[in-house]
């Protein structure tokens, strides 16, 4: 997750320490911050809360090694003391949850919409209104296979059009997508728009990411299909 957010990353990490070296779960640094924020995730997947003598030995691994925060992420978040004891610190005790729920927005934007958009990269190109490279290609086809063009590109305009401007906030920050509320709003929302063959079945953004990444390499292939090549590879 750290990594998809641009920050470099490295799980079992060696870190040096005054009393020598130690190994951290996780350990990531933000190499575009000025001062090159770094975070360690101690990773605890225990069936009771965290006691507060953990915190207090994660409180010695941060200040040894420099750290500007710290996360001990756990099924069942950190005991009453423990909370206590981390209100005054760069120490938090999430769940694992509630830390994806921290990042989300920035994941969405710097992740799932990058990857979406460079899915849809050619199936935009197919379906855009003008495209001159495209209509040139178009010249050689059969009467059939340019009817099954036009098929595919009523069909896909929209979805593939929609996918292609996930990452328009690159380009123009102000109109970056807001991430949704929750994946079943976002799901409904592209049935709504684009209809049923739009309905997956992903129950969390991940796997949403890998089926609509899926969904537009199908329909690529198609469009493919009937020039026998990607007609936009050089």
């Amino acid at each position: 997750m750290f990594s998809e957010i641009g920050l470099t990353a490295e799980v079992e990490a060696s870190l040096k320490t005054p009393r020598g070296t130690i190994t951290v779960d996780v350990f990531a640094v933000d190499n575009q911050s000025v001062d090159k924020v770094k975070y360690i995730v101690e990773c605890k997947n225990w069936n009771a809360t965290i006691p507060q003598t953990i915190v207090h030995a994660f409180t010695t691994v941060m200040h040894e090694t420099g750290a500007n925060l710290g996360f001990i992420v756990s099924k069942h978040g950190l005991q009453s003391g423990a909370t206590m004891y981390t209100g005054n610190t760069n120490i938090q005790g999430l769940t694992y949850q509630q830390l994806q729920e921290r990042y989300f927005n920035a994941w969405w934007q710097q992740y799932f919409s990058i990857q979406v958009a460079a899915a849809a990269d050619t199936v935009n190109e197919y379906v855009e209104l003008i495209n001159s490279r495209r209509d040139h290609f178009l010249e050689s086809l059969q009467p059939k296979d340019l009817e099954r063009f036009y098929e595919l590109q009523r069909r896909y305009a929209l979805f593939g059009k929609l996918m292609w401007l996930m990452d328009i906030g690159s380009i123009a920050p102000q109109r970056a997508n807001s991430p949704p509320p929750d994946i079943e709003h976002y799901k409904n929302e592209l049935v709504e728009k684009l209809g049923e063959e739009f309905a997956f079945d992903a129950t969390c953004f991940r796997s949403l990411l890998t089926q609509i990444c899926s969904k537009l390499q199908e329909i690529e292939h198609s469009f493919n299909a009937l020039f026998g090549r990607n007609i936009f590879l050089r």
